[in-house]
């Protein structure tokens, strides 16, 4: 973590000495600003630019769950930390609905659990950059032969393994690419959806084995990743508009 500018929203004064206390630069933050309720806070953001915010539930003017809805619709990418007392579970509820990285309970919390927390909305804007980094790659036109280089990579696993069940995700981390930048990337390169490509190669392959092997159709289902054989004809017959026994153009097949 590095220079992660942190504001505290919360009007019990006690509660924030507690906090001016905390070791900050242990997790590479610092407390930027303080705020005693969600409207000052709001009125803050622009000029102290906090990263985090921790922030009460139950305050004057401005409560915390009303300032947590206003963070998400005008400032998505500042992580938000819960402190709650013992009866705010229901409000706690709506607030990780709504996305907060964590919450701690006020008066009783350890200095690791809020380094933890603080790790963790680190951690969740790293990803966000990295992100942003990656589609901004796309935007500009500029993919490297090296992003190019993995999705042929893909396109050879799914090869390798059409008879399997697997999915994008597992595809996307086996060649070093999240699963969002994955899709997109994919669909930049090949012009089509990884599902998409992946069915497609699928049925190609089973067309290819019932015109030219001797395999029965549930063999041949089973090949290319249909292990259930009613489901893999319809699948075909939607996507050739025939079935898997006249492709392979006989008048019978034992399946």
């Amino acid at each position: 973590m590095t220079d992660r500018r942190v504001m505290v929203v919360e009007d019990e004064l006690p509660a924030r000495e507690i906090l001016r206390a905390f070791p900050w630069e242990t997790y590479s933050c610092v407390l930027a600003a303080e705020a005693g309720h969600g409207e000052e806070a709001l009125a803050l953001i622009g000029e102290v630019k906090p990263d985090i915010i921790i922030t009460d539930v139950m305050m004057p003017v401005l409560d915390g769950l009303s300032l947590v809805r206003a963070l998400k619709r005008d400032y998505p990418s500042i992580r938000i930390i819960l402190l709650t007392c013992y009866g705010d579970y229901p409000y706690v509820r709506e607030a990780l609905q709504l996305g907060v990285v964590d919450y701690m309970l006020k008066g009783i919390y350890r200095e690791e659990e809020l380094g933890r927390a603080l790790l963790k909305a680190d951690s969740q804007m790293e990803k966000d950059a990295q992100l942003a980094r990656q589609l901004a790659v796309i935007r500009n036109d500029s993919t490297s032969r090296e992003l190019r280089i993995e999705i042929e990579q893909a396109m050879a696993l799914v090869d390798k393994r059409l008879n399997e069940d697997f999915s994008a995700v597992e595809i996307a981390e086996s060649v070093g690419l999240s699963p969002k930048y994955f899709g997109i990337l994919f669909k930049k390169q090949t012009g089509e959806l990884f599902q998409d490509y992946v069915k497609r190669v699928r049925m190609e392959q089973a067309a290819h084995l019932l015109k030219h092997t001797g395999l029965k159709v549930y063999e041949v289902a089973d090949q290319v990743g249909y292990p259930n054989y009613r489901y893999f004809t319809e699948v075909f017959n939607k996507h050739f508009g025939k079935t898997p026994k006249e492709m392979k153009g006989i008048g019978h097949v034992e399946a």
